[in-house]
């Protein structure tokens, strides 16, 4: 994968953590806390219905995409079981509906219900129309429909803020919803002359067979990994407030730099490890990407403690507590992108069902922590579980990589992160006491961490120019000859 690529798949991510910066604090001036709680409660249920529904086809499609010769039937195969397992759940949904929304919104308006519902469905289909956008190398138009919900939602609330609207969650889960249609519409126009053939293209029942074996434990590993991502919305929601789950819900946006990193590694990563295996390429090298992503997580992670009290200036004065939670909200995200690279191994040696105990571990320790703190501490015990949690579920798929793949250098993995963990919850727990002495130890940590991955900064630094050498040999035209004397 080139540069020019790599830039493109880049822009979209780094576009969108920007506009959140400006989105979440205007949610939060605009809207109540315990709205902002509600809408936490749609993005989880819609990741929810998303990994429940595609029955891990969609990692099948990824997998299996250069070992198809008929895409447009991969496609379809992928797709339609996961859209009749829906269609089923929504008809069975039907007669208790009011009941759910009571459940997940703590009023009984069946509105709100069923607009989650289409959000579902919406973000279903936009799930495998991205991944053809993402296996065919198009970061422009993978970019540009993942700005484009965030430009739609951004513009709505600014017109919810106007003083002739009432300002209701009814209004702010159609302008979620909105988002979401309008990169629906994007994905599809980008993506006709591929999902149009689909339709048409046949499919055997065996066909499909081969990719539920494949993708049915990770139907169970993937609503885990929802379970893991989530128990601390579903905590805060049965056992605290809705206002505690807006703080919760608000701190987890601001560990928007981490999104990006994993954003941009996931969308890059799976194709180009499963085009190396399909090359035959010496795997060795991951041992290499490995410990430059972990550079990358530790300096993210710094930068983070460093800079995040100017997050005192764009909130509101009750969410003071977002600066100190966001550092064990940031973990979530860098761990997970970690964890992809040290645990490509059960993806190469399709040991699928490694990813589920591996993240039933982490679950179970979340589940526990969570019934354990967020009780007594509301959003802080919440976000302790998670860090503590994704720490293990990192932990968990590393180990389990090296036990069916091959086994390589872990020491210096687990040091670094376990201690961004521990120095993130002490942060939080002695932060408000001494704010600035810790703010200072975040930037005191900057050149230690450049110094101890210097080689990997170099590494990195090397990569980068000779990739642009290549660039501009290429974009250059040829040379004509010498002439004949």
């Amino acid at each position: 994968m080139n540069i020019r690529t790599v830039l493109a798949f880049a822009l979209g991510p780094i576009v969108t953590a920007a506009l959140g910066l400006v989105t979440v604090p205007a949610i939060a001036w605009v809207f109540p806390p315990a709205d902002v709680g509600r809408l936490n409660i749609v993005q989880i249920a819609v990741s929810f219905g998303v990994l429940l529904f595609n029955l891990g086809l969609d990692r099948a499609y990824v997998r299996e995409y250069h070992e198809w010769s008929d895409r447009g039937a991969l496609l379809k195969a992928c797709f339609v079981p996961g859209l009749a397992l829906m269609l089923l759940a929504m008809l069975i949904s039907l007669p208790i509906d009011q009941r759910l929304a009571n459940w997940l919104f703590g009023v009984g308006h069946i509105s709100y219900y069923w607009t989650l519902v289409a959000c579902v469905a919406v973000s279903f289909v936009s799930r495998f129309l991205s991944l053809i956008l993402r296996m065919q190398d198009r970061g422009m138009a993978f970019s540009a429909s993942q700005i484009l919900p965030k430009v739609i939602l951004l513009l709505a609330v600014a017109v919810l803020a106007l003083p002739v609207f009432t300002r209701t969650f009814g209004k702010l889960e159609a302008a979620y919803l909105a988002s979401l249609l309008s990169v629906l519409c994007v994905y599809s126009w980008n993506t006709w002359r591929e999902w149009i053939p689909a339709l048409r293209a046949p499919v055997f029942r065996g066909q499909i067979r081969s990719l539920l074996d494949y993708g049915v434990p990770l139907i169970f590993a993937g609503v885990a990994y929802w379970g893991l991502d989530a128990t601390s919305t579903l905590a805060l929601r049965s056992l605290s407030t809705l206002p505690e789950l807006a703080i919760y819900s608000v701190s987890m946006s601001f560990a928007g730099v981490g999104v990006i990193f994993q954003t941009i590694f996931s969308v890059l990563w799976a194709p180009m490890v499963y085009k190396w295996v399909a090359h035959g390429v010496d795997m060795r090298r991951v041992d290499r990407v490995a410990h430059q992503a972990l550079a990358v997580v530790c300096a993210i992670w710094v930068l983070s403690g460093a800079l995040s009290w100017l997050i005192d200036f764009i909130l509101p004065a009750h969410y003071h507590q977002v600066k100190f939670l966001m550092l064990c909200c940031i973990g979530e995200p860098l761990l997970y992108t970690l964890s992809e690279v040290t645990c490509v191994g059960i993806g190469i040696t399709r040991r699928s069902m490694l990813s589920l105990w591996s993240t039933v571990a982490g679950l179970v320790v979340n589940v526990a922590a969570s019934v354990w703190l967020v009780p007594a501490h509301g959003a802080a015990g919440a976000v302790v579980a998670n860090a503590i949690a994704f720490l293990v579920f990192f932990v968990a798929r590393t180990e389990a990589s090296a036990y069916v793949w091959r086994s390589f250098p872990r020491a210096r993995l687990y040091a670094f992160v376990t201690a961004g963990v521990g120095l993130s919850i002490a942060t939080l727990a002695y932060g408000p006491r001494a704010p600035v002495r810790f703010s200072l130890l975040w930037f005191a940590l900057l050149p230690v961490v450049f110094w101890c991955f210097r080689d990997e900064w170099n590494g990195m630094y090397r990569a980068l120019l000779d990739a642009l050498k290549s660039e501009r040999a290429y974009a250059e035209p040829d040379e004509e000859p010498d002439a004949l004397p």
